[in-house]
């Protein structure tokens, strides 16, 4: 026999969870304590009660005067903070105060996914709190110019940009142009980071494949850019921007085994040969390369709104070129049509490839044949804006794509045509 919990409990335990997690990380340092872990579990668990009141009442007033009384609380705290430490009063405890209250009313309105996903933000701002001073105490002017550009790009310019195809042909459309370039800045961004974190060329190696998985394209123009920038920065940017291309195949064929399962007895093959050979040219690559701490590349700023717009203009005329090449080739079927949309996303390609075999439209040969397709014009792209930005990075770097590419159409070739 199933007991079925009332709603309200549900809500209640769930409130008491939430304010309790905050809670927690103001104990975890007792000299900032004013509101801990009891207080703020309370607190949260009184949210709902009080949205119940006032919804069987049909009297918002309950909610309203559960708000005054952590208002109440917060001020409170600030006066016992400043009675007790003078000058230093600090409203992060207030403020915290009041945002659990609000987030027991969002429990209290069933609105539990979006209370405890903020609860779990709330909890990673407060305790790293000693952290971001140490970031800000040590964040330049020119950085600090570079962080209000990215945010303005974000929260500014990107809503009030269109959101239609501004072209003939309706394949540009400004915001996906911005948010290439948001693309393009994040990862020179975590590059930055990274090289800082953990030196030049292990920084650049972990910002490959973090950002092959994001935007292999736009990791590709950051990295050959950076390669540009030094000698030694030049094997450490080709050997992660090899990281990268994994990262992209991974992610790929992922998308579509999950998406497909059945499609992993033909997919195997190829994604096995092109993960094979890409991790391999970049163990060679490494093995035969020396690793330095410092690339000689200035680091006193994170972003390059220059760059950015240089890539978002690449993009724009891959995209341009796609419509083109469909319009030439678009009777050839569908995989020339994979491979013209590769050229802008192959992840797209990828989950193209898994329904349309899940709706038994096309055999898992065809599907997988897409998803190498995608890859394969994935690489074609990086290669060609590579060699734009850095021909020093060919041998080093482009013939590792080519001879990716290769493997994995000929082994695609082989399976379906020679092995039973």
């Amino acid at each position: 026999m199933v007991v079925e919990v009332p709603e309200l409990l549900g809500q209640v335990a769930i409130a008491i969870a939430t304010g309790a997690l905050i809670g927690l990380e103001r104990e975890r340092t007792p000299q900032r304590k004013f509101a801990g872990l009891r207080t703020l579990a309370i607190l949260c668990a009184a949210g709902p009660i009080a949205v119940e009141i006032a919804q069987i009442t049909d009297q918002p007033l309950f909610i309203a005067l559960y708000l005054t009384l952590a208002i109440g609380i917060a001020f409170s705290v600030a006066a016992i903070r400043f009675s007790l430490r003078g000058e230093e009063v600090g409203f992060t405890t207030s403020v915290t105060v009041f945002v659990v209250a609000l987030l027991g009313v969002l429990l209290g309105y069933s609105r539990v996914f979006e209370s405890t996903s903020i609860a779990i933000a709330i909890v990673l701002l407060l305790s790293e709190r000693d952290r971001l001073h140490r970031y800000v105490g040590k964040l330049s002017d020119r950085e600090l110019r570079d962080s209000l550009k990215l945010g303005a790009l974000v929260f500014i310019l990107y809503p009030i940009l269109p959101d239609e195809p501004i072209d003939p042909w309706g394949v540009v459309v400004l915001q996906e142009v911005l948010l290439f370039a948001i693309f393009v800045l994040l990862i020179e961004f975590c590059s930055y980071v990274m090289m800082r974190q953990f030196g030049g060329s292990k920084g650049l190696a972990v910002t490959g494949l973090l950002a092959g998985g994001a935007n292999s394209f736009a990791a590709a123009g950051v990295l050959a850019r950076l390669g540009n920038r030094s000698r030694e920065a030049l094997a450490a940017a080709s050997f992660a921007l090899l990281l990268a291309t994994f990262a992209m195949i991974v992610r790929n064929v992922g998308i579509a085994l999950v998406l497909a399962t059945e499609l992993v007895w033909v997919l195997w093959q190829p994604a096995l040969v092109m993960a094979g050979v890409t991790l391999i040219a970049a163990t060679v690559l490494w093995q035969h390369s020396e690793t330095h701490d410092d690339l000689g590349i200035d680091l006193n700023s994170p972003f390059s709104l220059y760059s950015a717009v240089k890539f978002s203009g690449a993009y724009v005329v891959i995209l341009l070129v796609s419509v083109g090449a469909e319009e030439l080739f678009g009777d050839i079927g569908l995989l020339a049509t994979a491979y013209v949309g590769g050229l802008v996303s192959s992840a797209a390609v990828a989950v193209t490839a898994a329904t349309v075999f899940n709706e038994g439209t096309v055999a898992a040969e065809p599907a997988v044949g897409m998803v190498v397709l995608g890859i394969v014009a994935s690489l074609s792209s990086k290669i060609v804006l590579v060699e734009v930005i850095n021909g020093q990075m060919r041998r080093s770097a482009v013939v590792p794509m080519v001879a990716i590419g290769v493997a994995g159409l000929l082994t695609s070739v082989v399976a379906w045509t020679v092995l039973p």
